[in-house]
């Protein structure tokens, strides 16, 4: 039976997830409580498991709010995302065998079935199953509990900050070059490409496919996107152009 720490622990999580809570917000306790019908001293216990996980933080005489994350902090998280991940990369590439690798390619798959469809939320899911199954496969239980710990502050930094379609269809094109470099055991390169994502701000293209001495081979690229600016400075232009050619449609001239 599951206790009603357990329960509270459950509901809150779920709150934050689904962004019923967002970052800054404080945790309704009593209503929590009424909705469960239980005490708020189980409710504290969620509280402090949650806080232990960096999902919350707890101050006195103001109750748990759900954290928000500096642009120094998602800086540092990442850092320790991008070392983690190649260690997971590194053992999974000695670990690894043929229906490891079959899961991994279903989880990509889902993936961008996902932010084709523009699931965003489901993207995001799918994106952070894909990378802690890298670190399943590694065989090393304490990195994945690490891993596991830290993914759930990312899921947040996610949903949070980055919930647009072009950014979810850009961040699932390393999954296949990831798989492709495990199987090789070819980390070095993947470390190469990982830190100039991490830094630059680039993500990863498949260019092509081709077979070479009876393997499947795959050219990848960075590529740079673009910032906010330069999108609006894109959008104004283009908008400015639609004015110009129904202007120059409608009156057969443009003034």
């Amino acid at each position: 039976m599951t206790s009603q720490s357990e329960l509270a622990y459950q509901q809150i999580k779920e709150m934050i997830f689904h962004m019923e809570l967002l970052p800054g917000d404080r945790v309704p306790e009593l209503q929590i409580a009424a909705k469960l019908s239980i005490s708020r001293t189980p409710i504290h216990d969620a509280l402090r498991r949650l806080e232990g996980e960096g999902l919350l933080r707890l101050e006195r005489n103001r109750g748990a709010t759900v954290i928000q994350f500096s642009d120094a902090e998602v800086k540092e998280i990442g850092t320790l995302r991008l070392s983690q991940d190649i260690l997971s990369m590194q053992l999974a590439a000695y670990y690894g065998c043929a229906s490891d690798f079959e899961r991994l390619t279903a989880l990509a798959e889902d993936c961008e079935a996902a932010a084709s469809h523009g699931d965003v939320y489901g993207r995001i899911q799918k994106d952070i199953d894909f990378h802690l199954e890298i670190s399943r496969i590694s065989s090393n239980t304490h990195l994945l509990n690490q891993q596991f710990a830290l993914y759930q502050q990312i899921f947040l930094i996610q949903i949070s900050k980055y919930t647009d379609v072009e950014h979810s269809l850009v961040q699932i094109n390393h999954h296949k070059p990831i798989i492709a470099a495990i199987r090789k055991g070819n980390i070095a390169e993947i470390r190469r490409l990982c830190q100039q994502i991490k830094l630059q701000g680039y993500t990863l293209v498949p260019l092509s496919l081709y077979f070479k001495h009876g393997r499947v081979k795959m050219e990848v690229g960075l590529c740079k996107g673009k910032k906010l600016y330069d999108k609006r400075a894109d959008a104004a232009q283009r908008d400015a152009k639609r004015s110009i050619d129904r202007a120059v449609k409608s009156n057969g001239k443009y003034y």
